[in-house]
């Protein structure tokens, strides 16, 4: 069985809670948002520790993204997300060894306008067999 990162285990609970897929990718795109945005933070406070903290937590969660991409049902989709998450992970990588804040925001605001598309389709009514996973392709 596939063990989750720890940077999306505070969201674990409430995620396990959550029954519709798209609701819970959402919330993982606003945890990688919130971890980016306090590593910004953290780099202006001098707070290096948690810094790295915040850094590990958002990342983890760009990497657990990265790895639930479905190539074969996502095809470009799949492909230009995969993109997207190697950029923004390159980009997090770049900041943090610069202590460059408003790069680590730049990284937070490209994932905007993706969270925003998917709690767009989580406002949307899923099938039955899609909601438990029947066809259903997870391209987080």
């Amino acid at each position: 069985m596939y063990a989750q990162p720890k940077g999306i285990s505070s969201y674990g609970r409430q995620a396990n809670t959550e029954t519709d897929p798209i609701r819970q990718v959402v919330m993982l795109y606003d945890g990688a948002i919130k971890f980016l945005n306090l590593t910004a933070l953290d780099m202006e406070a001098g707070d290096v520790v948690a810094k790295g903290e915040h850094s590990r937590r958002a990342l983890d969660i760009l990497t657990y993204l990265q790895s639930i991409l479905d190539f074969e049902k996502g095809q470009d989709v799949a492909v230009n997300l995969d993109n997207l998450y190697r950029n923004i992970t390159a980009m997090v990588l770049k900041a943090s060894a610069k202590t460059d804040a408003k790069m680590m925001r730049q990284a937070g605001d490209l994932l905007v306008p993706v969270r925003d598309a998917w709690q767009v389709n989580a406002g949307r009514s899923i099938a039955p067999a899609n909601a438990a996973g029947g066809g259903f392709a997870m391209v987080g």
